[in-house]
């Protein structure tokens, strides 16, 4: 049996010793912890950390995490989520990791309003993304109309192209406009560079666009220097980085805080030059419910035949529990998804080895191409330690309003 054959029994004994026979999230801890260490360079070369919450949709997990970090920073894209994490972790510091419609945050004030006995105080520990001016008189209203202190990061665009400001005019109109206004509160830039690692070598390459987004990063905070001061600067949140791009950042001096979390799972989408320390940690794990020899065509088992003699069939293949998630087989060894029938969230087939020595009930496993949706479908992750499972963690409910 090979190292990989081994690595994934022990994850089936776990599961089967614990009674689970159907589709399963399951974070394995060592790896999991190896990665968090990993990630916790950033504090030891002197950045903030902040947890970025959709990635990893779990209470129980940020909790596990915050602790080990000793940070209560994290990044929330979800205002069902958010409203989550103001009842759950309440000693939270919040940054909004995208714009969110001025209607929504007054419907987050209006519900937070409601709450009773809350600790979380929203001008101390909550602080909204603003990405234009148009956005920003927006907050303005609502801050006016509410007559509560707002907090306002500004995002920057220093090189995705995805929305933010550039440093120009409209940056500074909106520096004086929150200076001036009464209760509108700069606390923070935020610049994401998640393009550094996919910039191919003929039009600069990584380092080359990390320089520019720095470079980009850099001109705006001279302007909120300008109109804020120096001491005003050193209290701001100034945030960048992201799972494939956080071990670019070296020293504090620029920015000072480093937000990631898909680090700690690795998912597919992740499989980058700067992730190569890192290991997969999350997997779907889903029973083999049959086994199928000479798999043919409806109709045409002549077709069949000549198919798999010209190899454009399978010898051999099988139907798992369930199937059609953003994940990709990783056991079996070269398991692939089988187009004889299209996909499926029932019982999706997949071409296997003639060779494979799987069986019907053994475990399918996939690695999740991202964690922020994938997740959310299995309830509860299996948390697998020394080939046991130890603990299941809860995921948010993506329905709670």
């Amino acid at each position: 049996m090979t190292s990989s054959a081994h690595y994934y029994q022990s994850i089936t004994n776990a599961l089967t010793d614990a009674g689970i026979h159907s589709p399963t999230l399951v974070i394995d801890k060592k790896r999991f912890d190896q990665n968090l260490e990993h990630v916790l360079s950033v504090k030891k070369r002197g950045f903030n950390f902040r947890i970025v919450a959709k990635s990893l949709p779990s209470i129980s997990m940020l909790q596990y995490i915050m602790e080990r970090a000793q940070t209560n920073r994290l990044m929330s894209f979800h205002l069902p989520f958010l409203r989550h994490i103001v009842l759950n972790i309440q000693h939270a510091d919040i940054l909004l990791g995208k714009p969110m419609p001025a209607a929504g945050a007054r419907e987050f004030y209006r519900w937070h309003s409601q709450l009773d006995n809350s600790n979380f105080v929203p001008h101390q520990q909550l602080h909204w993304l603003v990405d234009n001016n148009e956005r920003l008189l927006q907050y303005q209203a609502l801050a006016a109309s509410l007559k509560i202190p707002v907090n306002i990061n500004l995002e920057l665009d220093i090189g995705l192209h995805r929305g933010g400001y550039h440093c120009q005019d409209t940056f500074k109109q909106a520096l004086a406009l929150i200076e001036q206004d009464e209760y509108l509160t700069l606390t923070g830039l935020m610049g994401y560079e998640a393009h550094v690692t996919r910039v191919p070598a003929f039009i600069g390459g990584s380092q080359k666009a990390f320089s520019q987004a720095m470079v980009s990063y850099q001109q705006c905070i001279n302007s909120v220097k300008e109109i804020f001061g120096q001491a005003k600067l050193e209290e701001m949140i100034l945030n960048a980085g992201g799972s494939s791009t956080y071990p670019l950042y070296d020293k504090p001096g620029l920015v000072n805080e480093i937000a990631t979390a898909s680090a700690l799972v690795k998912p597919t989408d992740f499989d980058v030059f700067t992730l190569a320390h890192h290991q997969p940690a999350a997997f779907i794990a889903t029973p083999i419910l049959k086994m199928v020899d000479k798999p043919e065509l409806p109709m045409a088992p002549a077709l069949s035949t000549l198919l798999r003699t010209l190899c454009l069939l399978p010898q051999k293949a099988c139907f798992i529990y369930g199937g059609n998630w953003l994940a990709s087989p990783c056991f079996p060894q070269n398991a692939k998804r089988a187009n004889i029938l299209g996909h499926s969230s029932n019982q999706e087939m997949f071409e296997l080895p003639k060779e494979s020595e799987v069986v019907m009930d053994d475990f399918f496993f996939f690695r999740p191409s991202q964690s922020e949706s994938v997740f959310l479908q299995f309830g509860e992750l299996a948390i697998v330690n020394d080939g046991k499972v130890v603990d299941w963690w809860k995921v948010f409910d993506a329905q709670q309003r």
